[in-house]
């Protein structure tokens, strides 16, 4: 009678740990997949950030051109204006010779 009692024990003990480990085989094999997703999650995003950083350098970099580019042309802009400043003012002094010059003419 002892020997029936642990045999059924030791068969129940069996059964409840052979249907526990199926539990936890189940459950391994979804935090597994689970993992796997979160990798490849974090591989998307991390390709992705690569990406976005990339871009952002590039634009930043075209800034900095177009910055240096206009710099260059607002230099120009003003010595181009300098230089019609002059030429107004010289046009000036001429103009007023010119009329000197016609009413010394006339005088004559």
């Amino acid at each position: 009678m002892d020997n029936i009692l642990l045999v059924s024990i030791f068969g129940v003990l069996a059964l409840y740990y052979y249907s526990s480990m199926n539990v936890y085989k189940s459950m391994y094999r979804k935090i597994k997949e689970e993992k796997e997703m979160i990798d490849s999650a974090h591989d998307n995003r991390t390709t992705e950030l690569d990406r976005l950083e990339r871009s952002f350098n590039d634009a930043l970099e075209t800034i900095q051109h177009s910055d240096e580019n206009l710099t260059k042309v607002r230099e120009e802009v003003q010595r181009i204006k300098l230089a019609n400043n002059d030429l107004k003012h010289r046009n000036e002094l001429l103009q007023k010779r010119v009329n000197e010059l016609y009413s010394s003419v006339g005088m004559i």
